[in-house]
């Protein structure tokens, strides 16, 4: 089986999943605040997104020296 298949597959259970999951509410509630608490916010966020914008760049200047 090509892993094409795999991944559409896991894409249309993980869908599935959450849409029966979002029917009730109570679960609906408990994965929204979920959601919340996990989520990054004000400084944290910056320094994520700065440590992201480092890394690409840093991927990309290592790319453009390796490239012969």
């Amino acid at each position: 089986m090509r892993p094409t298949y795999w991944i559409l597959g896991l894409a249309t259970l993980s869908i599935v999943i959450g849409l029966f999951i979002s029917r009730d509410p109570e679960r609906a509630e408990r994965l929204s605040q979920m959601y919340r608490d996990a989520a990054l916010t004000g400084e944290a966020r910056q320094m994520a997104i700065m440590g992201l914008a480092v890394a690409i760049g840093a991927f990309v200047v290592y790319l453009t020296m390796t490239r012969r």
